[in-house]
C-alpha cells in the first residue's frame, strides 16, 4: 500500500529584537513521506533562516524604519542614545536597503567602541550578524555572534545571552549541523527555565523537539513536544497547544502510534475549527486522513480529503489542493473505483506540476503505474513508472548535493585540515594502486589483442554470411508490407465506392428524377410547387454533405494541418459525438508531428477500431490512449462492449486490414477481449525504424 500524500506545516521562526523570543514555531511534521527527510528539513531550515519575522503581528521593520529619521540620527551628538538608535535603523532598514542597513550598524559599532558602551557594541554585533543571516553568510554571522555572547556575558545580560544562542542555533540548522543546533538550544532554554517568561520555555522546547525528530529521536521528541504543550496549557495558549497537539500527532505517527496520533490530530482540528483558522485546519485534515488511509479507513480518509480539498481550493493554494487531490486518487484507487482515481491523480499531478511540488509528483506517478497496472494496461503502467524514477532520481541527486554542499561547509568551517590530510594521503595511494592497475591491464590486454586478431577474421566471415540471411529476410518482409498496403488500398477503394454508389448515387438518382419532373412541367406550362423545389434543394444539399464526409474519411483537413492529436480528437467526435457512446482520447509524449505515414496508418486504424465497435459492440464508453514509449508509438484502444468472440463472431475484413496497416508500419498489434467485458487492442510501432 502506497504511503498517504499529507500537508507538512511549513516552518517558520521569530523573535523580538531585543529579548530574542522565537514566536509561532511550527515545525514540518513527518506524514509528508514521499520527499526525502533530509531535503525537507534543508529547506525548511533554511525557509527558517530567511523568513525571520520580528513580532507577533506581522514585520515591523517598515513600520520601524518610518519611525526613524536616520537625518535626525546622524544628527544626534554621540552618545549612547544615538548608538542604540543607529542599531535601530540597521535592524529596521534590513528588508529595505542592505547596504544603509550595513552602513548604519557599521557606525553603531564604531561609536560603541569609541564610548566603550559594551551593551551598544553587542547589540551591534547582533544585527550585523542578522544581516549575514539574511545573506546566508554563516561564518560571518557566527563570528559576529560570538563576539555579542562574550559581551553579553560580562554583562550578565541572561536574555540577550538566550538570544544569541537562538540565533546561532538557526545557523547551525541551516549548516545541517543539527547537534550544534541542539546543545545550542539547550543552553537558551535553560536560561528561560530560570528567568522566563513560560512562553518562552515552551517555544524553545517545541524548536528543540523539531531537532530531536530530524535526528531520529522520536521518543525524545515526543516528550519534549509533551512538555511544551503542558506548559502552553497551563498559561492558556490554545492556539500553541493545538499546534503541539499537531506537532506530537505527527511524531506519534512515526512511532506507529496511529491511535493517539488520531486523538491529538482530531483535537487539534477541533480547536482550529472553532477558531474558523482554516488554512491550519486543512493541515490536519490532510494528515489524519493520511493514517485513515493507512488504516483501510479509506470512507473517513475521503471524507477529511474532499474537506481540506475545499478549504484549500477556496484559498487557492495549489501546493495543498494538489496533495488532498492526490490523497484523493490514492483513496479511490484503493476502493477500486478506478475512473474516480485517475481524474484525481491526473488532475493532482497536473498542479503539482504547475508549483514544481516534486514530492506530490512522485506520488501521484506511483499511484498511476499502479492504477494501470490493476487495470492490465502495462503501456500506461510502465510511462508512469519510468517518470516517477526519473523525478525520484533527479530528487535523489538535488538532495545529494545539498547534503554536499552542507557537509562541506561543516568542514571548512571546523578547520579539519588533518582529515585533509589523511584523505591526500589516501588519494595518493590510490593513484599509486592505479598506474599498477593499469601496467597490469596493458599487459592483458596486449595479449587479448592477438586472441581478438583471429577471433575478428572468424567473426567478419560469420557476419557476411548472417548480413546476406539478414537482408534476404528484410527484402521478404518488405515485400510483404508491400503486399498488405496494396490489399488495404485496394479494400479502401472499394469501401467509397460502394459509398459512392450506395449514397451519393442513390441521392443523385432521387435528384434526376425531380428535375427530370420539373423540367415537365416547365414544358408543358403547368405550375410548379414551392415543395418539389424544397425537396430538390434538399436532396443536393444531402448529396454536397455526403460528399464532404466521404472526401474527409479520406484525408481529414484536420491530420494534414494540425497533427494526429487533433485529427484523432475530430474524428472520436464526428463519429461518437452523436452516439450514446461516451469516448475518452489521453496523449503523453506526442508535441512534435510524427512521419505522415505513422499519422495517416494509426489515424486509418483508430478509425477502423471505432467503426467495429459502432457496428458490433453495443459498448457505451471507449478509451483511446496514444503515447510515446522508448522510441516506440503504442495505440491503446478499449471499449466495455461485449467483446471480441462474443460480439465480433470471428475475425472480418476490418480487422484484417488494421494487422496489413500495422505490418506495414513495421509494428505490432493485439486484438481481444479485455479483462472483464469489452474489447482491447494495443498497436506499437517502432518509429526510428519507420523513419528509417
Amino acid at each position: 500500500m502506497a504511503r498517504p500524500v499529507s500537508e507538512p506545516d511549513g516552518p517558520f521562526r521569530f523573535w523580538t529584537k531585543r529579548s530574542g523570543y522565537f514566536r509561532g514555531m511550527r515545525h514540518m511534521p513527518p506524514t509528508h513521506r514521499e520527499a526525502s527527510s533530509s531535503r525537507i528539513l534543508v529547506r525548511a531550515l533554511r525557509s527558517a533562516v530567511m523568513l525571520i519575522v520580528f513580532s507577533a503581528l506581522g514585520n515591523p521593520a517598515l513600520a520601524q524604519a518610518d519611525a526613524l529619521s536616520p537625518a535626525r540620527t546622524l544628527a544626534l551628538p554621540d552618545d549612547t542614545t544615538k548608538v542604540l538608535k543607529l542599531s535601530d535603523l540597521c535592524f529596521a532598514y534590513r528588508r529595505i536597503n542592505a547596504d544603509s542597513a550595513r552602513s548604519f550598524g557599521e557606525t553603531a559599532l564604531r561609536l560603541a567602541k569609541q564610548l566603550h558602551y559594551s551593551r551598544g557594541e553587542a547589540q551591534a554585533y547582533n544585527d550585523l550578524a542578522i544581516l549575514r543571516i539574511d545573506r546566508s553568510d554563516f561564518n560571518a554571522a557566527d563570528s559576529l555572534l560570538r563576539r555579542s555572547l562574550v559581551l553579553r556575558t560580562q554583562l550578565g545580560d541572561s536574555a540577550g545571552m538566550a538570544a544569541v544562542h537562538n540565533k546561532l542555533g538557526i545557523i547551525y540548522q541551516a549548516r545541517f549541523m543539527l547537534e550544534d543546533a541542539l546543545d545550542e538550544n539547550l543552553q537558551a532554554l535553560r536560561i528561560y527555565e530560570r528567568i522566563g517568561p513560560p512562553a518562552h520555555e515552551a517555544t524553545l522546547l517545541n524548536n528543540i523537539a523539531i531537532l530531536q525528530f530530524n535526528l531520529n529521536r522520536l521518543p525524545a521528541a515526543l516528550a519534549t513536544h509533551q512538555r511544551a504543550a503542558d506548559i502552553r496549557r497551563s498559561i492558556g495558549d490554545e492556539a500553541g497547544l493545538a499546534a503541539s497537539l499537531g506537532n506530537m500527532a505527527n511524531v506519534e505517527t512515526q512511532l506507529g502510534d496511529t491511535a493517539a496520533a488520531i486523538n491529538n490530530y482530531q483535537a487539534a482540528i477541533t480547536y482550529f475549527r472553532e477558531k474558523d483558522l482554516r488554512v491550519e485546519l486543512a493541515v490536519q485534515l490532510n494528515n489524519l486522513a493520511g493514517i485513515f488511509m493507512a488504516r483501510d479507513q479509506l470512507e473517513q480518509a475521503a471524507a477529511n480529503y474532499n474537506e481540506a480539498l475545499a478549504i484549500r481550493t477556496e484559498a487557492g493554494d495549489r501546493k495543498g489542493m494538489a496533495s488532498s487531490l492526490i490523497g484523493m486518487g490514492g483513496t479511490r484507487l484503493r476502493q477500486g473505483r478506478m475512473a474516480e482515481a485517475r481524474r484525481y491523480l491526473s488532475r493532482g499531478l497536473a498542479m503539482a506540476r504547475s508549483v514544481d511540488a516534486r514530492s506530490e509528483q512522485m506520488q501521484a506517478l506511483m499511484d498511476l503505474a499502479r492504477l494501470y497496472a490493476k487495470l492490465n494496461v502495462g503501456d500506461s503502467s510502465f510511462f508512469f513508472h519510468q517518470q516517477y524514477v526519473a523525478l525520484k532520481d533527479s530528487v535523489f541527486n538535488a538532495d545529494m548535493s545539498e547534503r554536499l554542499a552542507q557537509a562541506e561547509t561543516k568542514f571548512e568551517t571546523e578547520k579539519k585540515e588533518l582529515q585533509i590530510q589523511v584523505q591526500r594521503t589516501e588519494i595518493a595511494e590510490l593513484e599509486r594502486k592505479s598506474e599498477r592497475r593499469k601496467l597490469w591491464l596493458v599487459t592483458a590486454l596486449g595479449g587479448s589483442v592477438l586472441v581478438m586478431l583471429v577471433a575478428l577474421l572468424l567473426v567478419q566471415v560469420q557476419r557476411r554470411h548472417a548480413r546476406a540471411r539478414h537482408d534476404a529476410a528484410i527484402i521478404s518482409e518488405r515485400e510483404a508490407g508491400l503486399r498488405g498496403v496494396l490489399e488495404a488500398t485496394e479494400g479502401e477503394r472499394k469501401r467509397i465506392a460502394r459509398e459512392l454508389h450506395d449514397g451519393v448515387g442513390q441521392q443523385l438518382t432521387g435528384l434526376n428524377f425531380r428535375l427530370e419532373e420539373l423540367a415537365a412541367k416547365v414544358e408543358n406550362n403547368q405550375p410548379i410547387s414551392s415543395g418539389t423545389i424544397k425537396e430538390a434543394l434538399s436532396i443536393s444539399h444531402d448529396t454536397g454533405r455526403e460528399v464532404r464526409e466521404i472526401a474527409h474519411s479520406m484525408m481529414p483537413r484536420a491530420l494534414g494541418e494540425l497533427g494526429l492529436n487533433a485529427a484523432m480528437a475530430d474524428m472520436l467526435k464526428r463519429m461518437l459525438g452523436n452516439s450514446a457512446i461516451s469516448y475518452e482520447l489521453d496523449h503523453y509524449g506526442l508535441e512534435e508531428r510524427l512521419p505522415v505515414e505513422i499519422e495517416v496508418g494509426l489515424f486509418r486504424i483508430t478509425q477502423e477500431l471505432v467503426q467495429n465497435t459502432l457496428k458490433h459492440a453495443q459498448a457505451r464508453h471507449v478509451d483511446v490512449q496514444l503515447l510515446k514509449n522508448q522510441g516506440h508509438l503504442v495505440l491503446n484502444y478499449e471499449d466495455d462492449g461485449k467483446g471480441f468472440n462474443g460480439a465480433r463472431g470471428g475475425e472480418g475484413i476490418g480487422l484484417r486490414n488494421i494487422r496489413e496497416r500495422v505490418h506495414a508500419l513495421r509494428g505490432k498489434v493485439t486484438i481481444g477481449d479485455g479483462d472483464h467485458t469489452g474489447m482491447r487492442a494495443t498497436i506499437r510501432i517502432p518509429l526510428k525504424v519507420v523513419a528509417n
